[in-house]
């Protein structure tokens, strides 16, 4: 030991010791933990941020395919959130009680 260390009292060189492991096993503890993935979750949670609003747009649209009017699904989007059957949705509207059906089980599926 360094002379100046040896005229320390021991109790203080007990304490100064314990403060030197102290500190070299939080070093060897923050060399070991993994890096933190921030930037990755952030760009993740970017992402699945963008995808929910492309769902939600795509929910609003007609099914590119079908034969039902944009004011027609639109017309019936909201009465099936009013609670109204697939019988009334299809004597209302003229539509098959087939889709009518369809209409409200996408719109109960929906946040």
């Amino acid at each position: 030991m360094p002379e100046s260390l040896h005229a320390l009292p021991h109790e203080l060189q007990v304490i100064l010791a314990f403060a030197v492991l102290l500190l070299l096993l939080l070093a060897l503890i923050y060399v070991r933990r993994p890096p933190r993935g921030d930037a990755r979750i952030h760009a993740l949670e970017a992402e699945l941020h963008a995808l929910r609003a492309r769902i939600e747009a795509l929910e609003t649209q007609p099914p590119t395919n079908s034969a039902l009017d944009p004011q027609l699904y639109a017309e019936a989007q909201r009465l099936a959130r009013t609670g109204a059957d697939s019988a009334e949705l299809a004597a209302q509207l003229g539509i098959s009680r087939a889709e009518a059906e369809l209409i409200i089980a996408l719109q109960k599926g929906a946040p």
